[in-house]
C-alpha cells in the first residue's frame, strides 16, 4: 500500500514537473492581476459590467495555459537526450511518459487551444485574433526542434512568448472594447495609459526572461555542448556571457528606474519604493552573484532568483490598484 502511494506521489511530482506547475501558476496569477488590477479599475471604473465576460476571460487564460503546457511538453520531447546529461533525476519524457504519448498530449492540448482561440476571435468579431494561437504553437514547436540550439534566437523566442502572455490579455480586451464604439471613444485617454502600463510590464517580462534563459544555458552548458547546441555561453564563453548578462541587468534596472520616475511624478510613491526594494535591490544582488557563480547549482540559484524578481514585478500590480 505504501509503495502504491509513493508511486502515485512520484507520478504527481513528475506531472507537475512536466507542465512546469510553478510557471503555470505564475501565468494564471499574471493574467488575473492584469485584468483586475490594471484593466478593470482604469478602463471600467464607472461601468464594471462592460468588461469582457468572466467566462470569456477564463477561456483566454485556459487557451494561453494549454499553449504553454504544450510548449513545455514538446520542449521535453526534443530534449530527451540532453536532459539525460543536464538533469537525469528530473527527466519525465522517456521515464514516466513515453515520447509517443508526449507528442499525442502536445497535439491534443494545442488542438483544443486553437479551437478555443478561434472561439474568442468569434466573440470579439476579429478573425485575425484566432490565428495568433496556431502561430504561437508552431513557433514553440520550431523553437524546441531547431531554434533552441541556435545562437540568440532560442532565448529571444522564449522571452517574446513570455511577453505575449501579458500582451494577449490587453489585446483581447482592446478588441472587446471596440465592439462598443461609444465606450471606446469615451475611454481613449485611459486606453493610452493602460497600453503604456502593459508595454512596461511586457518589456520587464521580456528582459528578465531573456536574462533567465541565458543563465539556464550556462547551467546546461555540459549537455548542450555534447549535442552540438550553439548557445551564447558555448559560442561566446562563460566569461563574456557574464558581461553580456551584466549589461542586460543594468539596462533592465535603468529602464525600471525611468518607469519609477514616471510613477513618482504621478504620485505613485508606494509603487516607486516597492520597485526599489523588491526588484532593484535583488537585481544588484543578482549582478554580484553572477560573477561568483561557477557550478551548475550556482546558475540554477540565479535562474530561480530571476523568477522571484519576475513574480515581485507581477505583484506590484496590486499596489498600482491600491494607489489609484
Amino acid at each position: 500500500m505504501h509503495s502504491q502511494r509513493l508511486s502515485f506521489r512520484t507520478y504527481l511530482k513528475s506531472f507537475a514537473r512536466l507542465i512546469r506547475l510553478p510557471n503555470v501558476l505564475i501565468l494564471i496569477l499574471t493574467q488575473f492581476m492584469l485584468r483586475y488590477c490594471i484593466i478593470a479599475p482604469n478602463i471600467y471604473p464607472e461601468d464594471p459590467a462592460a468588461i469582457s465576460t468572466f467566462a470569456d476571460f477564463l477561456v483566454l487564460v485556459l487557451t494561453t495555459l494549454l499553449i504553454a503546457i504544450g510548449g513545455y511538453i514538446i520542449n521535453d520531447y526534443f530534449d530527451v537526450k540532453i536532459d539525460r546529461i543536464n538533469r537525469p533525476d528530473k527527466q519525465v519524457v522517456n521515464r514516466v511518459i513515453s515520447p509517443r504519448a508526449a507528442i499525442k498530449l502536445h497535439m491534443l492540448l494545442n488542438g483544443i487551444a486553437i479551437l478555443l482561440g478561434f472561439y474568442l476571435a468569434y466573440r470579439i468579431k476579429t478573425l485575425s485574433f484566432g490565428f495568433i494561437f496556431p502561430f504561437i504553437s508552431a513557433l514553440l514547436w520550431i523553437y524546441s526542434a531547431k531554434y533552441k540550439k541556435m545562437l540568440f534566437w532560442g532565448n529571444f523566442i522564449v522571452a517574446a512568448i513570455t511577453s505575449f502572455v501579458i500582451l494577449i490579455v490587453w489585446l483581447f480586451e482592446f478588441f472587446w472594447l471596440r465592439l462598443d464604439a461609444g465606450l471606446f471613444a469615451d475611454v481613449m485617454a485611459d486606453i493610452r495609459w493602460v497600453t503604456f502600463v502593459f508595454m512596461g510590464y511586457a518589456m520587464f517580462a521580456f528582459l528578465i526572461s531573456m536574462i533567465r534563459e541565458i543563465i539556464k544555458d550556462m547551467e546546461d552548458a555540459r549537455g548542450d555542448e555534447t549535442y552540438g547546441c550553439k548557445t551564447i555561453p558555448l559560442v561566446a564563453g562563460i566569461r563574456l556571457t557574464r558581461y553580456l548578462l551584466a549589461l542586460m541587468i543594468i539596462i533592465t534596472m535603468a529602464l525600471l528606474a525611468f518607469a519609477q520616475v514616471v510613477l513618482y511624478r504621478l504620485n505613485l510613491q508606494m509603487v516607486f519604493w516597492y520597485f526599489s526594494i523588491t526588484i532593484q535591490f535583488p537585481a544588484i544582488y543578482l549582478l554580484v552573484k553572477l560573477f561568483r557563480a561557477h557550478e551548475p547549482q550556482d546558475y540554477h540559484y540565479l535562474s530561480n532568483l530571476c523568477k522571484v524578481i519576475m513574480v515581485a514585478g507581477i505583484l506590484s500590480m496590486e499596489l498600482i490598484l491600491i494607489s489609484n
